[in-house]
């Protein structure tokens, strides 16, 4: 069975993004970390990706979808919101039911993609196995925070921790 992974780049202060979903500062970190959570290496071991209709539209404004060759959920509150991946599916309802059959016919990870709010909502239903937190050694002041603004407590332990040549941090962590 997979595990669900939230892998996230995120601000010295904790932002994925800013208020107006820009992530320029993310362009001086474009060079390979050279960790086992670099991006290459990470995407390997993932066999689907979900995210939500932000992220979704996101990854679309950059030009084509970014995950082709994975299937995936796209959470959306509207029940007729449609994607057009192949193998992609738009859910509102019954979404825990199809995050599961994806995890039980999965090996590897289920990649949380983006989206603080439903990073918050996976962790509050204790859906989230573990956090993959890359940080980038920039401050932005405010933006979009990586945990969404809803109020969370939940604890997670430590497992593992690299330092990349350009002072980017990867902490890895496992549910408690």
């Amino acid at each position: 069975m997979a595990k669900t992974s939230y892998y996230v780049a995120v601000s010295l202060d904790g932002f994925i993004a800013r208020e107006d979903e820009v992530m320029d500062w993310l362009s001086n970190y474009t060079a390979p970390l050279e960790t086992p959570y670099d991006y290459e290496p990470f995407y390997k071991t993932v066999s689907a990706v979900v995210m939500g209709r932000k992220t979704y539209d996101k990854v679309l404004s950059f030009g084509k979808y970014a995950y082709p060759e994975k299937p995936g959920l796209v959470l959306s509150r509207n029940a007729d919101f449609e994607v057009k991946e192949p193998g992609v599916e738009s859910v509102s309802s019954n979404w825990k039911e199809k995050l599961e059959a994806i995890k039980v016919s999965s090996e590897g990870r289920v990649w949380l993609v983006g989206g603080g709010e439903v990073a918050n909502l996976f962790i509050k239903e204790n859906l989230l196995d573990e956090i993959i937190l890359t940080i980038i050694p920039e401050t932005i002041g405010t933006g979009i925070h990586w945990l969404g603004s809803v109020p969370l407590s939940s604890g997670w332990i430590l497992s593992e921790h690299y330092i990349s040549k350009n002072n980017v941090v990867q902490l890895v962590y496992a549910k408690r």
